[in-house]
């Protein structure tokens, strides 16, 4: 048994034969963070002063409060005890700590481990311990052990002809006999893969589909096959959970049960959801949201989502997470802690049901001022889930083909013709229901009928609000969902909405004073819901953004007429036509052997 002694200076317990551990974001980096969290007055997990520090990828992954959707569900208290393997900077850490239960993070890196030590330093209910976690003993048993974005590494720093089985069987030896292992870690086979993002670990395209790891080097792993590890390690009740983009930074948790519900359709809350690309250079091939719809429809998505996040126990035992009624959840941790949510969907009696609830209660207000209004938040609400097609898919598909305006303005006429309907003229200023607020494509269905139907009317206000608003945010809103047409690529925001709203016959256009106010109530809407620091102005632009997606990433359609014209000017060289004879007689046997066996 490894003792350890208390360091009062850096808040950690150290081994005195405790060797460095390696792996690291960078000495700048981790050197920032570390004083940014000594500095910071509030270092919860909603902290908005942490927030404001973000400035690359590490300090997102390290300060974000969406790194704790992954583990939300769970509904962690006092009564649990859980050791975290291998905490890193304490982002994690921190969100267990505060659910009460008493908490054993370790880190193998000192810095690291300082890190966690100092976001953690206000919770007396969590130790950090600086040791390898393979070295690492306790005579402690835990009701949780996690392993998040660490498996991955068993290869790189644990000694083993089976590095993946010891480091598992490790994190084994500490549960209680009903224990639960949370597992966290990138699909070998996510699509994002398949779509020429680059490795997680490596940084090299396409090297995990085509099982290009080495020894000593990172390894992940399909679903069958971390299914099979885990068996082999003792734990043989195993649940996969999907979480989206991945399990960095999560926005969307899936459940196995939503993936095979007669009436769910796990595809739409997929509309707007490509993977991230932190630090490599990336070529997309396709556009990712539209391709999940395929791979739902065929129940592929358990193979290919690009994370998995497994609860697992041993044999002879169960575990009871998630709940039995749950399907799925959806947070928007993003916005200002007053205003961030859970979307849950949640099979009843009587149907699935949608409910909305505040991430963080102490905090929630239901009206605040905005633009000599009030603006009403309705959170705890609770509805029936509606089946239809996603209204903004279609625009999806449409602008996936190519089409231009013509097929926007056809699509945007039904949206446009219940604005019209509700639309009110006083003193020629066209307005509509402040309950309209939220009344943007991306939150509508298409009924087996053909008529629209809103889904997510979550936001309202005490009077009239300008029409030119709610025109204006929808379309930006719909088509940076959208993947980028060839024929609208070159044209801005406005030159699209100006053009649609004219085609589809919709009679109010929108002048310069339109378009300044509707950037000013967006402009006020996001910094209150969101803050300074994620304010961005795009409606002040629009007259210069280009309406290309901000998710759909290169414009495939150009990528190829690029690569055509590469080829064209290849062939049209002197080398190439020197040649010609030569490549002629060297494919002759190709030639001869297709035309006459086939």
């Amino acid at each position: 048994m490894r003792s350890y002694q208390y360091d009062s200076q850096k808040r950690i317990f150290t081994c005195p034969d405790h060797k460095e551990f390696p792996y690291s974001d960078g000495a700048a980096v981790e050197e920032r963070l570390l004083s940014v969290i000594k500095h910071a007055t509030d270092i919860s997990s909603s902290s908005q002063e942490l927030v404001s520090a973000i400035e690359d990828w590490p300090s997102e992954y390290h300060l974000s409060p969406a790194r704790h959707n992954l583990l939300r569900f769970l509904g962690l208290g006092p009564t649990h005890r859980i050791l975290e393997l291998g905490c890193g900077c304490g982002a994690i850490t921190r969100h267990l700590g505060e659910t009460g239960a008493t908490v054993v993070a370790v880190e193998g890196s000192t810095r690291r481990a300082q890190i966690a030590a100092e976001r953690c330093r206000d919770l007396d209910n969590v130790s950090i311990y600086c040791d390898n976690l393979i070295n690492f003993s306790s005579e402690d048993k835990f009701d949780f052990v996690t392993l998040i974005g660490v498996l991955e590494y068993a290869p790189v720093f644990i000694q083993s002809d089976d590095p993946v089985n010891r480091c598992l069987g490790h994190a084994r030896s500490f549960l209680k006999e009903n224990g639960t292992l949370i597992l966290a870690i990138e699909n070998q086979l996510g699509l994002k893969y398949f779509n020429g993002c680059a490795e997680d670990h490596l940084g090299r395209p396409f090297h995990s589909i085509t099982d290009l790891y080495g020894p000593g080097e990172p390894v992940t792993f399909g679903r069958c096959g971390l299914m099979q590890k885990l068996g082999q390690a003792g734990f043989v009740q195993q649940t996969f959970l999907f979480p989206f983009p991945d399990y960095k930074l999560p926005e969307l948790l899936i459940s196995e049960a939503a993936l095979s519900h007669p009436t769910f359709l796990v595809a739409d809350l997929l509309h707007r959801c490509s993977a991230p690309q932190h630090g490599f250079n990336d070529l997309r091939s396709f556009f990712e949201p539209l391709a999940w719809r395929a791979i739902a429809n065929n129940n592929l998505l358990a193979d290919l989502a690009n994370s998995f996040l497994v609860i697992a126990s041993q044999e002879n035992t169960s575990h009871d997470v998630p709940a039995r009624d749950w399907l799925a959840s959806h947070y928007t941790a993003n916005r200002l802690p007053s205003f961030a949510m859970e979307t849950g969907f949640y099979v009843k009696e009587d149907g699935i049901h949608v409910i909305k609830q505040p991430l963080f209660p102490e905090q929630g207000v239901s009206e605040v001022p905005l633009c000599n209004g009030k603006l009403i938040h309705r959170a705890n609400a609770e509805a029936y889930y509606l089946t239809g097609e996603l209204y903004v898919s279609e625009l999806q598909k449409f602008l996936a083909r190519g089409a231009g305006i013509e097929a926007v303005a056809r699509w945007a006429r039904d949206w446009l013709l219940l604005l019209r309907e509700h639309t009110r003229f006083d003193c020629a200023q066209a307005s509509i229901n402040g309950e309209w607020l939220d009344a943007i494509p991306s939150n509508f269905i298409r009924r087996p009928d053909g008529s629209l139907e809103i889904i997510d009317a979550e936001w309202d206000f005490d009077r009239d609000i300008p029409l030119a608003w709610i025109v204006v945010r929808g379309l930006v809103n719909a088509i940076s969902v959208c993947p980028t047409s060839p024929a609208l690529a070159s044209l801005t925001f406005r030159q699209v909405i100006d053009s649609t709203l004219a085609q589809a016959g919709f009679p109010i256009s929108l002048n310069d004073a339109d378009y300044a106010e509707a950037a000013h109530w967006e402009r006020e809407l996001r910094q209150l819901v969101y803050g300074e620091a994620q304010t961005a102005d795009i409606f002040g632009r629009l007259s210069e953004e280009r309406a290309a997606s901000v998710i759909a990433g290169p414009i495939w359609q150009e990528e190829l007429a690029r690569q055509q014209t590469e080829i064209r000017r290849i062939k049209a060289t002197v080398s190439w036509q020197i040649t010609k004879p030569l490549r002629y007689f060297a494919n002759l046997p190709t030639r001869l052997r297709r035309r006459y066996i086939g």
